[in-house]
Formats: structure tokens, C-alpha cells, sequence
């Protein structure tokens, strides 16, 4: 396989180095005539001040210019006309207004780009989503900041417990590396509930990265990664305060505070708490649709800048966290351990400590060296009916980077070591229904773990500025149980015409699997656990994930009208060498995993288009098609509970005064559901789910630069499914299974909401 991707990889570089290409700057410069109209103005001359880099406009008016590095001031004269210089950071396309220098009068320059978008300056295929984007929607939490966004689906792991887990290439959260700040940040114990735990109003922007990442941030990236950014003292607010309610009572209030404690200090407080204390049942199945429950959720971060060169942080996180839910009227002081009414309880503790500490060297901005460190520690104690799950886990973390340049800034690189340590106590015990551990039944069974690895890393990066530039990655790591992991990736951008960049990445990916934490869906159901196909005798029995993906993106920037847009195509492969597979189809009455013994593999394709329609009117829309399927214990299948296609749309229109109106619709094709034939009639689901829409709209009004308040609607059309829960009469029985979700739970649901700021 190495010598393959080695041999495809020259190829690619072989036909494209000669042809390299940079990032474009487009534009158009106009006049307004007589009768206030705009008119193009050919053969205008744009240049990069203090460069001789320069061009022309086209008889339509449009320019194109290639970027220099370090340059942000663009020049734009005309004969008869008074010449405009602009301040350009990272805008894609900007609209530049002439006037004769005979008339004096206020220039106006106008440029647009989405609040969500292929960063064309890196290499990699990352789609930034600024504050603005996580706007349009609640975003009341990270697992919720994807309704806008169609890289990124969320879906409900069952039907009781209202936890949900993303997907990206159509496969499982956990496949996709979710970092804070590109230190580790959702993985390990908090891969199910995580992405719940961080607050929108403490997102700054979310970087989406489809296919392998960087080797710098590590091995685990697979799907993809998606890197939080939060507040920071140097871009945050010195006030803020967000208020949130919904129909079903669900309540939010977040505050964040800045202070610049001296010329060199300054620090941010974070602090959120939430609660759901009404019971809601609304298809009458005796099951509430989502639990009750609170969270309180704190960050303190400090800055440091010597503004010589050294800058440093440390941060501190404490979170509480607990739901409770089930069947209507459950009461855990009475009912816990009986079967007098079904119930559950998740109660999560969770401490963290991080810091960085970075120099750039005088006089080389290109040199620096950076430490990363973290520390957590996860608490995590639950049961779901007769089934208890108590786990604990310990990490550590450090990463130290150095990065400079090989002769001139063409040519740069980073290399480092890092370090990774967990210490996992995973306890699974069951007295009605015991586990299966190959072939042993027992009522409880204890999975720990200490997980030692030491790692080294290199990257190249090569950019000629005008046309090409690749990066190319490689680490190894030693991991004490697992023997030593060697991780390539490389990443290729080339732009075949002034519009038109191609991308292309191929690499290598792995994680340890958490089986327990990762599938909570099927601890609220009565199916047994079972673990068979044993690979190892560490973790849980089998050996980590490991996949290649390779993926190609094809992005297009057009005018229509005077109007910037942009298409983007990409299609992935992730081709799966070993995995620990969850096998719903055997058996209605078990979930069973394996060690994969044949093939697992992901087709993904999506088709998007950002457009402008008019001003201050912005349109997104996409298709996506997957083919993902694994060898099963009986046969190749369709992974279930996946939509091979999916349709997306998302308008977003702001006034003059201040009105903001966000609508999204998705269709989302049919899914395969597990096999349940084995179950009595009337507890038998379906082969194949219908269909269906979803729509979501918000309406934001901005008084000023201090107040805004919004009112939205989730499930506009109010789809739900009708009988999520299997044997939802019975759940002490054992056709009991609320892990088989397709759908929305819950149907429509309105909210409100304030946000008030002091800058």
C-alpha cells in the first residue's frame, strides 16, 4: 500500500509542478454614471503598492492579480480618475468605485464573502466557519453549529438519552479528529457526549477539515478534523451576555468577560449554565423525548506578550454535567434498579488544565519554536435500566513544534515531539442481561488500559507563489501496546486556471476505538454485548483503526451579474485496513463486535455552491452522495442509518436596518435499517426508512452595536418519527431497542433568545 500511494503521489507531482500556481485576488472596478449606474472600467491598472506585480482589468471591468506575501495594500488608478488605495487581508473578491478627479465625493469599496467557506489560502481543504455563520442558527452548543454547514451531519445516537454524534464522509464522529485550539479536545470517554460539553458562545470559528490533517496535530485524524477555536482575550469581547429559552422550558444563560490586567496581561472568563427541568413526551410513547437535566461549565484563560517575541497562555476548565430521563414520571430514589418504570442517568465530571507557550525569533518571523501541554481528567458514571457503565479516564498531552525556513520562504518546515499518555478504566455490568466477552458470559466485565506514546514528526511545506505548492508529512509514533505507528500524509494545491484551484490529499490514519463510550445507543436497548473476532489482549480485545483516505476538491470561483460565487467538488475515499466493527444485523437481541476481517470502505461526494444572489442575499447549495458499506458477519452491507443522498439549501438575508432571516432545508434520502425480523410481528421494524425534510428558520434583529435579540424555529415542518423506540410498551423485555433512530424525535420547536455586548 505504501509503494502504491508513494507511486501515485509522484505522479501527481510529476504532471502539476511545472504548472504551480498562488492565490488569486478578483475584483472589479466600476463607475457610477449620470444615472447612478454602475459601468465597468476596462484597462484599469491594479498593482500590489511598493511590487511590480500588476495587471489590468478586462473590457468587463474584472481583474484578476496574483497575491504577494506580506502585501496587503492594492493600488487601483485610471486616467481622468482619482486612484484608490485598498487595505486587503483576506477577502476573495472585492468591488472597487472610480471617480472622476474632478469631482470629490466619498469612494465606497464592497466586498463579499460567505460567512462559511474553502479557505483558499491553505493548502489544505479546510472550510472555515466564522461567528457570524454559527449566528444564523441556536448554536447552543458545538453539536448543534453544523445546521448550516453540509460537510457535517448530526444525528441522534437512540431515541432516549438525546445524545448526538456527528458524521463526516459518512462515518462516525469518532473518525474525525475534534481538537480545541489543535490540541486533543473530544476523544477518549467524551467522544459521545463532548461535542455537547463547549458552549457556541464560546466559539470564535470552526475549522473543517475534510480527510487526513496535518501530522503536526497527530495520528488519529481519519474522517477528517474539525479544530475549535474559542475566545480569546486579543478578539474577544470585554462584555458579553447570551440568553436562550425554548418551548420545551430548555434554558441558557453564557457570560464572557475580558480584562487586560496590564500592558502584557489579560484574561477571559467563560462561563455557562444550562438547564432542562419540564418533561416532554410528545408522540405519547410513555418516553420523554430528551432528558432532563443541568450543566455548569467554566473556562479562565491568561495571556502573556512581551511583545519581544514571547507569548504564553494557561487555561483551566471545570464542567458538571447530569441527566436524567426515561419513561414519564421516573423517580431514581424509587424506581432505580426495578421495574416499576424504565430510566436512566449520565452524570459526567470533567477537569482540565492546558497551556502554550510560543517565541518568534527577532528579526525572523518565518522562526519559532511552541509547546503545547494539557491535562485532563473525566469522570463519567451512568446506567440505562439494569445496565450500569462507570468509567474514569486520566490524559496527558504535549506537543513541542519548531518551524523555519530551508534557504527562502519557499521552502519551510516543522518538526517536533510529542507525547501522549491515557489511563482508561472502562466497567461494563449487566446482572439481567450479561456481557459476552468471546465465548465467556459474565454479568460485569472491566476494561483498563494505560496507553504510553512517544512520538516525532517532520512536515515540508513548498509554495512558489505563483501557481503550485504541496506539503508533505510523515510521523512515527511507539505505542506501548500497540506496537509503532507510521503515519505519512501529503497535501497538493495547484491552480489550473485563474479561477479554477484543484486540491488533492492522500494519507494514513489511526485511533484506539473506545467500544463502550462510542455506542451509547446500545446501552439503552436490551441487546447483549457481544465481543467475538478478538485481535489482542489489550483494550477491548482489538487492535486500533487504521485507514488511508485520499480525496480530491475542485473549487471554482464565477461572476454572474457582478456577483462573486463559488463551486466546490470533492470527492473522499477512506478505505478501512482494520476496524472494530459494530454488527447490528446478526442478531435483533445483540450488538456485536468484531475485528474486521474483510472490507470497510467510504465513497463521498459533494457538490456545493456560495453565490450572492443580490446584495446582503446569500445563497448555499449542496448535494452529497455516500457509499459506505462493510463486511459484516454475514454479508457486505450498507453501513445502517446513513442517507446515501442528501440535498441542502441555506438563504441568508440581512436589510439595510439591521433585519437578519436565515432559512435551511435538507432532504435527506433513505437509510437502512438493521434486521429485526427475528423480533414478533409487532415489534419489527422496517428494512428501509422513508425520506424525508427538515427546516429550520431564524429571525435576528441588531438595534445597535451593543443588542440583538432572535426568534427561530427548529423542525419547521415538524417531522417526526412516529415509533422510534422498539417495543417502547416493553422496555424491560427483550425486543427493547431505541438505538435504531432515523429521524427527528421531537417535532416542531420554537426558541428566542438575546445577545448584548460591550466591545
Amino acid at each position: 500500500m505504501n509503494k502504491v500511494l508513494i507511486a501515485i503521489v509522484l505522479g501527481i507531482l510529476a504532471g502539476v509542478f511545472h504548472t504551480a500556481y498562488a492565490q488569486k485576488l478578483m475584483g472589479l472596478v466600476v463607475e457610477k454614471n449620470e444615472k447612478g449606474v454602475d459601468e465597468p472600467l476596462a484597462g484599469a491598472n491594479v498593482f500590489w503598492l511598493g511590487t511590480t506585480t500588476g495587471t489590468t482589468t478586462g473590457a468587463n471591468g474584472i481583474f484578476m492579480i496574483d497575491r504577494v506575501a506580506g502585501q496587503q495594500k492594492l493600488v487601483i488608478s485610471y486616467v481622468g480618475y482619482k486612484p484608490d488605495t485598498l487595505d486587503v487581508t483576506n477577502q476573495t473578491s472585492v468591488k472597487v468605485y472610480l471617480v472622476s478627479d474632478q469631482v470629490l465625493q466619498e469612494i465606497t469599496v464592497k466586498g463579499w464573502r460567505p460567512t462559511s467557506g474553502l479557505d483558499q489560502a491553505r493548502n489544505i481543504n479546510t472550510v472555515i466557519m466564522s461567528e457570524k455563520e454559527l449566528f444564523k442558527a441556536a448554536c447552543c452548543n458545538l453539536s448543534e453549529s453544523f445546521e448550516t454547514n453540509p460537510s457535517v451531519d448530526v444525528a441522534f445516537t437512540d431515541a432516549i438519552t438525546g445524545t448526538r454524534q456527528i458524521q463526516m464522509l459518512g462515518l462516525a464522529g469518532p473518525n474525525t479528529m475534534i481538537s480545541i485550539e489543535n490540541m486533543p479536545g473530544v476523544r477518549g470517554l467524551a467522544s459521545s457526549q463532548g461535542i455537547q460539553f463547549i458552549p457556541g458562545t464560546w466559539i470564535n470559528s470552526i475549522q473543517v477539515t475534510k480527510g487526513v490533517g496535518s501530522v503536526v496535530n497527530g495520528y488519529e485524524s481519519i474522517a477528517g478534523q474539525i479544530n475549535v477555536e474559542l475566545k480569546k482575550p486579543e478578539e474577544s469581547e470585554k462584555f458579553y451576555l447570551n440568553g436562550y429559552v425554548n418551548q420545551s422550558a430548555r434554558t441558557e444563560l453564557n457570560l464572557n468577560y475580558t480584562a487586560h490586567t496590564g500592558a502584557k496581561w489579560a484574561t477571559t472568563f467563560l462561563l455557562h449554565g444550562s438547564a432542562r427541568p419540564m418533561e416532554m413526551d410528545s408522540n405519547d410513547d410513555s418516553f420523554l423525548d430528551f432528558p432532563k437535566g443541568s450543566q455548569i461549565n467554566f473556562i479562565n484563560r491568561w495571556v502573556y506578550n512581551n511583545n519581544k517575541g514571547l507569548l504564553g497562555q494557561i487555561g483551566i476548565k471545570a464542567l458538571l454535567d447530569d441527566k436524567l430521563g426515561g419513561q414519564t414520571g421516573y423517580d431514581a430514589a424509587h424506581d432505580k434498579f426495578t421495574t416499576n418504570r424504565y430510566g436512566f442517568e449520565i452524570n459526567t465530571n470533567r477537569y482540565e488544565v492546558w497551556g502554550k507557550l510560543g517565541y518568534q525569533f527577532p528579526g525572523t518571523p518565518y522562526k519559532s519554536i511552541g509547546l503545547q501541554v494539557s491535562g485532563n481528567i473525566h469522570n463519567h458514571e451512568s446506567y440505562y435500566g439494569f445496565t450500569e457503565h462507570n468509567a474514569e479516564q486520566h490524559s496527558f498531552y504535549s506537543n513541542l513544534i519548531y518551524q523555519s525556513i530551508i534557504g527562502n520562504t519557499a521552502h519551510k518546515f516543522k518538526t517536533g515531539v510529542s507525547f501522549m499518555y491515557d489511563d482508561v478504566q472502562d466497567n461494563l455490568f449487566n446482572q439481567v442481561n450479561p456481557v459476552n466477552y468471546n465465548g465467556q458470559v459474565t454479568p460485569g466485565i472491566a476494561f483498563k488500559r494505560i496507553e504510553v506514546v512517544p512520538g516525532v514528526f517532520a512536515e515540508y511545506n513548498y509554495d512558489n507563489l505563483k501557481n503550485f505548492s504541496f506539503i508533505a508529512g510523515i510521523r512515527v509514533d511507539q505505542h506501548n501496546l500497540f506496537g509503532t505507528f507510521f503515519t505519512p500524509r501529503i497535501h497538493a494545491r495547484y491552480n489550473l486556471t485563474d479561477l479554477t484551484t484543484i486540491r488533492a490529499s492522500a494519507g494514513k490514519g489511526m485511533r484506539v476505538a473506545n467500544i463502550l463510550a462510542e455506542n451509547t445507543g446500545v446501552m439503552v436497548s436490551s441487546r447483549q454485548f457481544v465481543f467475538t473476532g478478538l485481535q489482542t489482549n489489550n483494550g477491548y480485545g482489538f487492535k486500533p483503526d487504521v485507514a488511508w483516505n485520499y480525496g480530491v476538491n475542485l473549487s471554482q470561483d464565477f461572476t454572474i451579474d457582478y456577483r462573486s460565487g463559488t463551486l466546490t467538488v470533492d470527492y473522499f475515499f477512506t478505505d478501512f485496513q482494520n476496524q472494530a466493527v459494530l454488527d447490528y444485523d446478526f442478531s435483533a437481541r445483540q450488538a456485536r463486535f468484531f475485528g474486521l476481517t474483510g472490507k470497510s470502505f467510504s465513497h463521498s461526494l459533494q457538490v456545493q455552491v456560495d453565490y450572492e444572489l443580490f446584495r446582503r442575499f446569500d445563497l448555499r447549495m449542496a448535494y452529497r452522495w455516500l457509499d459506505v458499506q462493510t463486511d459484516y458477519t454475514e454479508a457486505r452491507l450498507a453501513r445502517p442509518l446513513i442517507s446515501r443522498h442528501r440535498a441542502f439549501v441555506n438563504l441568508a438575508y440581512e436589510t439595510k436596518n439591521n433585519w437578519k432571516f436565515d432559512y435551511t432545508v435538507q432532504w435527506l434520502g433513505p437509510q437502512r435499517i438493521p434486521d429485526t425480523s427475528e423480533n414478533l410481528p409487532e415489534y419489527q421494524a422496517s428494512t428501509q426508512s422513508a425520506d424525508y425534510f427538515l427546516m429550520n428558520a431564524q429571525v435576528t434583529k441588531d438595534f445597535d452595536d451593543r443588542w440583538s435579540v432572535y426568534l427561530g424555529v427548529e423542525n419547521l415542518n415538524n417531522f417526526t418519527l412516529s415509533n422510534p423506540i422498539i417495543a417502547a410498551n416493553q422496555p424491560f423485555s427483550p425486543y427493547f431497542d431505541s438505538s435504531l433512530v432515523w429521524g427527528p424525535i421531537f417535532g416542531r420547536m420554537a426558541y428566542a433568545g438575546f445577545r448584548y455586548r460591550i466591545k
